[in-house]
């Protein structure tokens, strides 16, 4: 990050928030892409930023994402955006199709009510697109309330041009028994899906461990086969398919790792380390399967201020690229991002956190979808799901 957009922020944060406006910042030049078509459980506190202040730090950050030269505009007319045209957001009253360029509800989707004796899994809903803001899968995880068994079924939907739902398939594959379901993704042709499951706690004390830990699966829609990797962790999170349909980036012990899902092997032992640590919260792969963005929380003991990053790493090397985003927060409060999500050209990107509204980014422009929600009564924000 540049020097002079570090003082942007840094004097973003001490100004009077109605005083900002993201028209004072002006983005990075970024070297042009080559275009290829292609829940860590909840802990943190909402951080209280002004809306605008808020406006300002992500678009800071996306300004960098899309990279533009001269004068970020502050804020796209809707008819100009490109990209998906709709997308889905999961929340307590169900799954329903938003237009994408202003974040209006289009339609609902009519999933079934829970069933009779069973309970919805906090969160629910797990929602992945192909990219196109037309086709989309939902994950709907319950629990019997007599076994406290979860169970979780697969749905495949297609909106119209006007958002509204054409096609609601159940059971595009088998329901799944076992524990909750924490991340789902679908390749941009739609050919095969990943999702991954909670691992399962037994022992106490000294022996207390996940036995057996998470699992990812792999299914092959078409032929209906499926392939399974395990690891000791309690989750695997962000689940995200390069073009390639062979390349899924994940987060899984709080690192940022990409597997190779062609490769021999059983366990995630042999997905590669993009970011090493275990502060990544979220993370996403470009399609084009080089590039990773990477959001990061660093704690800090006693009265240092905690971080908050958005950075790029190289694929192939590991190699870390820029940080897109980095601030600092003081307080008990900390700020991560949930939601890191490239559309199927890897040209505009959907971010989320517990600080910040879903938006949209697009060439440098920032538009605000969806605002923050009310805290529940522990005083934690509602994650957002969404998908394009």
């Amino acid at each position: 990050m540049t020097s002079w957009l570090e003082d942007q922020l840094r004097n973003a944060l001490t100004a009077d928030a109605e005083q900002i406006r993201p028209e004072t910042l002006r983005p990075a030049k970024q070297a042009a892409r080559t275009k290829t078509v292609v829940p860590t459980r909840r802990f943190a506190l909402a951080i209280p930023l002004a809306a605008a202040l808020v406006v300002v730090v992500i678009g800071a950050g996306a300004a960098l994402v899309a990279g533009t030269s001269g004068t970020t505009p502050t804020g796209p007319a809707t008819q100009t955006l490109g990209g998906p045209r709709f997308l889905l957001i999961a929340g307590n009253d169900g799954v329903t199709v938003h237009d994408a360029r202003n974040g209006k509800v289009a339609s609902r989707l009519g999933l079934p009510p829970t069933p009779e004796g069973s309970f919805r899994e906090p969160g629910g809903y797990l929602l992945a697109g192909a990219g196109d803001g037309e086709t989309f899968y939902v994950a709907q995880s319950v629990r019997s309330r007599e076994t406290q068994v979860s169970s979780t079924r697969f749905y495949r939907a297609r909106v119209d041009e006007q958002g509204k739902p054409v096609e609601l398939v159940r059971d595009v594959i088998p329901e799944v028994f076992g524990t909750t379901a924490s991340s789902l993704a679908v390749t941009s042709d739609g050919t095969r899906l990943a999702y991954s499951l909670d691992g399962k706690v037994c022992g106490q004390g000294k022996t207390l461990r996940f036995c057996p830990g998470a699992q990812l699966t792999v299914v092959d829609l078409p032929a209906g086969t499926t392939r399974t990797w395990t690891t000791n962790a309690e989750q695997i999170q962000s689940l995200s398919w390069a073009a390639d349909r062979r390349t899924l980036g994940l987060v899984v012990k709080s690192e940022a790792r990409v597997l190779d899902t062609t490769a021999s092997g059983t366990t995630l032992a042999t997905s590669q380390v993009i970011a090493p640590g275990n502060d990544a919260t979220a993370s996403t792969i470009h399609p084009d399967g080089r590039s990773m963005l990477i959001g990061h929380i660093q704690l800090a003991d006693g009265r240092q201020p905690h971080r908050y990053t958005i950075d790029e790493y190289s694929v192939p090397d590991g190699r870390k690229i820029r940080t897109l985003v980095s601030r600092s927060h003081d307080g008990n409060s900390i700020a991560r991002w949930n939601l890191i999500r490239y559309d199927g050209t890897g040209n505009h990107l959907l971010l989320a956190g517990n600080f910040a509204p879903l938006s949209r980014v697009d060439d440098g422009r920032v538009t605000s979808l969806i605002p923050l929600g009310s805290p529940d009564a522990l005083g934690f924000l509602p994650e957002i799901h969404a998908a394009w």
